[in-house]
């Protein structure tokens, strides 16, 4: 009990300040990020890959590509994910793991789809670094 109070206060108190804030500069380069990402999707392709579908946004600004599946659920790897990047923009496409870098195991045999259904916020695809 002794130790559990002053944590439990601790807890509180930090809570309560609400984490870090994003200083003007950031909210400015996130707001430029989004217009890119939003004014890319708006233009976006559709390509098959494999007898598999996916909607493919180039971010020229980023020099980027954000892929997504489309259809029913069924595996799909970073492969398929590259190959739709370069049927979409011609570019070599690089997959851009991002968080997933530290999930163990090989990320190349991954089912990307199973991975989709875990991601609860905004999800505009996966990011694919752009070789032109």
């Amino acid at each position: 009990m002794r130790f559990i109070l002053p944590l439990l206060i601790s807890g509180i108190i930090l809570s309560a300040c609400g984490g870090p804030q994003l200083s003007p500069e950031q909210r400015a380069r996130r707001a430029a990020n989004i217009a890119q990402t939003d004014a890319a999707l708006s233009t976006a392709k559709t390509v098959a890959v494999n007898g598999k579908s996916f909607r493919v946004a180039h971010v020229t600004e980023r020099n980027q590509a954000l892929v997504e599946f489309i259809g029913t659920s069924t595996p799909y790897f970073v492969s398929d994910v590259e190959a739709a990047s370069h049927a979409a923009t011609g570019c070599k496409g690089t997959f851009d793991p991002g968080i997933l870098a530290f999930l163990s195991g090989n990320i190349a045999t991954a089912d990307l789809a199973e991975l989709r259904t875990k991601i609860a916020s905004r999800f505009d695809g996966w990011s694919v670094s752009l070789a032109c």
